[in-house]
């Protein structure tokens, strides 16, 4: 019932949302700018020592200037480059005549051909079925309805236009002067209870979106300036409009610059009558892209808006399908701010994992999972990269035991058959080998203590074992194991006779506790002064008992080798892993 409740809930918002898109995106452009200017108001307020109130409207003022003349500026450049567009209609005629010859004689041809004789056989058809050639009805224009209608409707939208503005500009007055007020009421509205909950959710959104549309507003004014400049060298006209679309356009992750770019292509093999020009346009809009993206962008923006790449594409088809253009510009900053508060709202938790960039599934999740669809390439490359991540220790220990540890898991629920999770651990056994023992020097046969093993599962505690036998004392340990299938009784005899300094007991959980508890209880009960090791390796906090009568109880090679080191004779050297 919850599901549906929830389902039910997303689609009565999207529907409020497409039918109060007049009210919403007014709010939401005001929102966006509030977000841009409060770093400006804050400047003016603290560092100029501007009251608050004569900052927010210093900063509205000049910015929506700023803004409007920009606005009349290319107008004038669009309106200029309406009426000259037909003076360039030879250019893009002998460009299509250029283009045809191209591919003269070639399959383009060919199906063109066929096309018109197709067109032609169903003409002469249609001429002998109605006895006559149908005649052309005449259209009579009524040019000055037709200007008039353009007027009334070009007089519509610029009022309509500017009223939206007026409301944006009062509303962003409003949130700058007001931001404290608004969110108190935030607060008292989700109450004091969740008083820590909201205060990190509005925060991080506030900081978030604030640096994103700062930096990204840095970052496409001077791809903008860039590219406009470099217009203007190459020759092409109206570089103002291009640099201006181009800036704005930035604002749509991905797929906006390469938009932004089709005009000023267009017109360049319009204006340009070979294809230098139009090559060197590409070329500058291509270069300053790669510029952008790999010096600009990781030297003043450094971090990412916290929203995945795919779950951004679909969230900005979705803001698009809704709220049209200006959806499409706040695709980016409406969706960050969603994740956000989803991370601090349980029932939204599902919207930062599916939206998130950080991936909710642990590294030993998806080794295992790799390994259980038989992707053992990409399991190998996952180890590689948490190798080189966090090192080969703890790759052991947070990666490849913890999977080993599920595949059991998975076994003894009936989940997986015993061949499946043997192949599995024996994999994992293989990966271990070649991507952390590998880096470790094999042991030479030791003179030393004694340390004796009894191991309940092979295959699975290999892992660890062979680990331990590279990166404690190497040449200070006699290593002994004993068989899997050796009785209690076999093991106190082993003891008896061999007198190790240390017994481990390597059992992975889950599973084998009681027979490893009766074991280490035995030899506790049986030798006194026994120093036993039992290692519960991957094992949680729940899965540890303190009662099993063992010296040490471990969970981690790293764990072990700080208590087989610990035994060694002082001054001895030990080997650190990698």
């Amino acid at each position: 019932m919850a599901p549906l409740i929830r389902l039910a809930t997303v689609m009565l918002t999207v529907a409020m949302l497409w039918a109060g898109r007049d009210f919403f995106i007014p709010l939401a452009l005001a929102a966006l700018f509030a977000f841009l200017l409060k770093p400006v108001v804050s400047f003016f307020n603290h560092r100029l020592h501007f009251a608050r109130t004569l900052a927010v409207i210093t900063v509205t003022v000049l910015s929506f200037s700023v803004m409007g003349a920009l606005l009349w500026v290319l107008g004038g450049e669009l309106h200029q480059l309406v009426k000259e567009l037909p003076g360039y209609r030879h250019t893009i005629h002998q460009r299509v005549i250029s283009v045809r010859e191209v591919g003269q004689g070639g399959v383009f041809e060919k199906l063109q051909s066929l096309a018109m004789e197709i067109s032609n056989a169903s003409d002469a058809e249609d001429v002998k079925r109605n006895g006559a050639a149908p005649e052309t009805p005449v259209l009579i224009e009524r040019s000055t309805n037709r200007l008039q209608e353009t007027a009334m409707s070009a007089l519509g939208f610029l009022a309509d236009s500017l009223g939206t503005a007026a409301v944006v500009v009062v509303f962003v007055i409003f949130m700058l002067l007001r931001q404290n007020d608004v969110r108190n009421r935030v607060i008292h509205l989700v109450g004091y209870s969740r008083l820590t909950t909201t205060t990190r959710a509005l925060d991080e959104a506030a900081s978030r979106v604030s640096r994103y549309l700062l930096m990204q507003g840095l970052i496409n004014g001077a791809y903008g300036l860039l590219l406009a400049a470099g217009f203007w060298a190459i020759g092409l006209p109206y570089v103002v409009l291009w640099g201006a679309l181009a800036a704005l356009f930035r604002f749509v992750p991905y797929i906006g610059p390469w938009i932004a770019a089709i005009l000023p292509v267009a017109l360049s093999l319009a204006v340009f009558d070979g294809w230098t020009q139009p090559l060197m346009v590409i070329a500058l809009i291509a270069g300053l892209e790669l510029l952008t993206n790999m010096v600009l962008e990781p030297l003043l923006y450094g971090q990412s808006a916290g929203v995945s790449d795919l779950a951004l594409l679909i969230a900005i088809v979705f803001w698009t399908l809704i709220w049209g253009p200006v959806g499409l510009l706040l695709a980016t900053p409406l969706t960050v701010c969603l994740v956000v508060f989803s991370k601090y709202i349980p029932e939204l938790k599902f919207i930062e994992i599916l939206m998130g960039d950080q991936p909710e599934v642990q590294p030993s999740f998806l080794v295992y999972q790799r390994l259980l669809v038989g992707d053992v390439e990409e399991a190998e490359e996952l180890t590689h990269a948490s190798s080189k991540e966090i090192g080969h220790g703890n790759t052991l220990d947070q990666v490849l035991l913890p999977a080993a540890v599920h595949a059991r898991r998975e076994m003894l629920a009936g989940r997986l058959s015993k061949e499946e999770s043997d192949g599995i651990l024996e994999t994992l056994t293989t990966l271990a080998c070649e991507t952390v023992l590998d880096e470790v020097p094999p042991v030479s046969e030791g003179t030393g203590p004694l340390l004796l093993c009894r191991s309940f599962d092979t295959s699975a505690d290999s892992i660890a074992l062979h680990w331990l036998t590279r990166t404690v004392g190497v040449g200070l340990w006699r290593w002994e194991s004993i068989p899997q299938s050796a009785l209690v009784s076999e093991v106190i005899a082993q003891v008896e006779s061999l007198k190790p300094a240390i017994v481990c007991i390597s059992a992975m959980p889950p599973g084998v506790s009681s027979t490893a508890q009766l074991l280490c209880k035995r030899l506790r009960h049986r030798f006194p002064e026994q120093k036993i090791l039992l290692a519960r390796w991957g094992a949680s906090k729940a899965e540890i008992r303190t009662d099993t009568g063992a010296t040490w109880v471990v969970t981690t090679t790293e764990e072990a080798r700080e208590r087989l080191v610990s035994v060694l004779p002082l001054g001895e050297p030990e080997v650190q892993p990698s």
